[in-house]
């Protein structure tokens, strides 16, 4: 699976605000990857065009290689359509993203 990815803390894109993330993600036809709960609330949900993928636990050493599995599987099932997928190391959560 290749991935082209953006690091937002890599790039002159830092500190913008989460709208903007969005925007930027929609813009350039991405999927969004995060830890951040707020992209979790229905006003920037709604807004996300290709897909959201939110990793609902710390990630550390014990779980590190079971969350990455899941989020590649989880990758594969985006590829199809936009979905928000809320994943942690024992679980993948699927839902429909409002378009």
């Amino acid at each position: 699976m290749g991935l082209d990815m953006i690091w937002i803390p890599e790039t002159g894109y830092r500190g913008i605000s989460d709208r903007e993330v969005v925007d930027l993600a929609n813009s350039s036809e991405r999927v969004i990857l995060t830890r951040d709960s707020d992209f979790l609330r229905v006003n920037l949900r709604r807004r996300v065009r290709y897909g959201l993928l939110y990793i609902a636990e710390p990630i550390r050493k014990d779980n590190v290689e079971k969350l990455a599995r899941n989020i590649a599987k989880t990758l594969e099932v985006l590829e199809d359509k936009p979905i928000l997928a809320i994943v942690s190391s024992s679980t993948i959560e699927l839902y429909p993203l409002t378009l």
